[in-house]
C-alpha cells in the first residue's frame, strides 16, 4: 500500500507542476502514470499470481502520429515455489515477490476523426527485466531459518495497444486503458516469464 500511496502523491506532484505549464496538444513532453493488474501467461501462472502492478514514464511526441516513450513497471505478485533448489529441501509459497520493467516503447497513434477527442495506440517495446524469487534456507544446527531472494536479470519483448480520451481537465488530460503482453528470455521455475498488463492510467503534458 505504501508503493501505491508514494504513485498517487508524485502523480500529484506532476499534476501541480503542469498547471503552469503548456496545453497538452502543443506539448511534446508527456508524464504517464498508471495502476493495474499484471496478469501471468501460460505455465508462468502456477508459481505468480495476478497481482497489483504500476506503471510511470516519460512519452515524447515524435510527430501527431508518432510517439516513443520510456517506462518502468513495478509489479508486486504473489509467489508460489514449484520446484526445489540446492539450498533447501522445502517449498516456499503464499509469499510475495516482485517484478521489475524498464524500457522503450515505440509507437503511433490513429486519430477517431479530426474533431473526436478518443484516439488508440499502437506500440512495440524491449528492455530490462529483473524478477525475483524468495527462497528459504534452514539451518537445523543453529535452528534458524533465513529468508532470501534470488533475482534474475534479462531481456523483454512487449506489444501493447491503448485507448485513450482528451479531456478538458488539467488534473487529468488524457485519460486511458492500456493492454499488453510482455515475454522474455528467462525460465523461471521451469518456465517461460511472460506476461499480460492491464492499465488504467492518465497522461499529462508539460
Amino acid at each position: 500500500m505504501a508503493i501505491l500511496k508514494n504513485h498517487f502523491l508524485l502523480l500529484f506532484v506532476i499534476t501541480c507542476f503542469t498547471k503552469v505549464c503548456k496545453a497538452q496538444d502543443s506539448s511534446k513532453f508527456y508524464f504517464t502514470t498508471s495502476a493495474g493488474l499484471l496478469s501471468p501467461a501460460g505455465n508462468f501462472a502456477k508459481a505468480y499470481k495476478t497481482s497489483l502492478a504500476l506503471n510511470s514514464g516519460i512519452e515524447y511526441k515524435i510527430s501527431s502520429s508518432w510517439f516513443t516513450q520510456f517506462v518502468v513497471d513495478f509489479n508486486a505478485v504473489k509467489y508460489n515455489q514449484q520446484y526445489k533448489d540446492g539450498n533447501s529441501d522445502y517449498l516456499f509459497q503464499k509469499t510475495n515477490s516482485s517484478i521489475f520493467l524498464a524500457g522503450f516503447n515505440f509507437g503511433r497513434n490513429f486519430f477517431l476523426g479530426k474533431v473526436s477527442k478518443f484516439f488508440s495506440s499502437l506500440y512495440a517495446g524491449t528492455g530490462y527485466v529483473n524478477i525475483g524469487e524468495p527462497r528459504l534456507t534452514v539451518n537445523t544446527a543453529a535452528n534458524i531459518i533465513e529468508q532470501n531472494v534470488k533475482r534474475t536479470p534479462g531481456i523483454f519483448g512487449k506489444g501493447g495497444l491503448r485507448i485513450g480520451y482528451k479531456t478538458s481537465a488539467a488534473f487529468l488530460q488524457t485519460i486511458y486503458i492500456d493492454g499488453s503482453y510482455w515475454i522474455t528470455n528467462l525460465t523461471i521455475q521451469q518456465n517461460k516469464a511472460q506476461a499480460i498488463s492491464l492499465y488504467i492510467g492518465t497522461r499529462i503534458g508539460f
